[in-house]
């Protein structure tokens, strides 16, 4: 591929063509790397409008990937509460204790693992190496707003939503709505304040999880600069 088909690909396409998804958007970015092993494209062939597509790309990414992770998070903690079997069983064993956390952290661990895997087998150009900055700037930004927003909303849920008054009133009005004779009311009740233990400790599991993948990621980039300086 000559220069000029180069300049062709990324001046046409990127101006044109703005990726809608994360597949889509990991495509582009090959596409830049294939172009620039073959020649060197200036910087400013990328447009900002194509930039910013990245990035926003990166942002709903990051956002969409928590939804997961917020369900699944206090289901885990239930399940180490007792309060929901795992396989039907309700005393707990090691694996059933294990496989409940591989639930809530295997998505995000892998999702990570996935847009790592991908991007660094791509030859980092000066185009290549600015749409990867934007997607996973986007990535960084979406997953911190989403941690910021789950805690919020677990804490929210704890000690303001979930109160003994709140329940016991909702449970009041849906009997008075449809009452159930199989449902127990009480019972009900104690679950729902046993559930409620989980958000708190859930909040913070996030937290920690999205803090690790965080620290693993600027070590790898420390690292790889590190032996890139020797290399």
């Amino acid at each position: 591929m000559s220069k000029d088909e180069g300049l062709l690909i990324v001046n046409d396409d990127s101006r044109t063509v703005k990726p809608k998804s994360l597949i889509n958007a990991i495509s582009e970015i090959e596409q830049f790397s294939v172009a620039e092993m073959h020649s060197e494209i200036p910087e400013g062939s990328l447009p900002i409008a194509t930039s910013l597509s990245f990035f926003e790309v990166g942002l709903k990414s990051g956002l969409l990937s928590g939804i997961i992770t917020t369900i699944m998070t206090p289901l885990m903690m239930a399940a180490s509460e007792r309060l929901i079997p795992v396989f039907g069983e309700q005393e707990l064993t090691l694996f059933n204790r294990l496989f409940s956390i591989a639930l809530a952290v295997a998505f995000p661990v892998c999702y990570a693992l996935f847009i790592f895997v991908i991007l660094t087998k791509s030859y980092a150009g000066n185009i290549t190496k600015k749409a990867i900055n934007n997607l996973v700037g986007g990535i960084s930004s979406g997953t911190v707003l989403k941690t910021v927003v789950v805690c919020l909303l677990f804490h929210f849920m704890y000690f303001r939503f979930l109160d003994p008054e709140t329940v016991a009133d909702i449970l009041v009005k849906i009997r008075n709505i449809y009452d159930a004779p199989q449902l127990n009311y009480e019972a009900t009740y104690y679950w729902v304040m046993g559930f409620k233990k989980v958000f708190i400790p859930s909040a913070y599991f996030i937290a920690i999880v999205v803090s690790a993948l965080f620290i693993g990621r600027y070590k790898t980039r420390t690292r790889n600069k590190f032996l890139k300086e020797w290399d």
